[in-house]
């Protein structure tokens, strides 16, 4: 493994900063942990040719969990625009039927 505390504080936050700005693309929901898990699983496959203390199955397990964390936050992310679309839509559907309800109200 590798014994800098730093390389995991800073790909933790990278994951999860890079989850959350991927998130607001539209429908791109499922790039991010596509993209960690496929990027951090090579690392884990040639760090250990430059390196002699690493190996490649906690390398590996780590982009998975990596992996994971991404697609939980990406989940989430979805599951909020959704959510904040529906109720957007739903205000919006009652604006129109109140307006209507008072233009029908004027004309009597």
């Amino acid at each position: 493994m590798i014994d800098d505390v730093q390389f995991y504080i800073y790909s933790l936050l990278a994951v999860i900063l890079l989850s959350i700005l991927v998130g607001f693309l539209p429908k791109k929901y499922y790039i991010m942990p596509i993209i960690t898990f496929v990027v951090m699983g090579a690392l884990a496959f040639i760090l250990p040719n430059f390196y002699s203390n690493l190996e490649w199955q906690p390398l590996l397990g780590y982009a998975a969990f990596l992996a994971v964390l991404s697609l939980v936050i990406s989940v989430s992310m979805w599951v909020a625009k959704r959510n904040r679309r529906k109720a957007k839509e739903v205000r919006e559907a009652e604006r129109v039927l109140r307006e209507s309800e008072e233009e029908k109200a004027r004309k009597r």
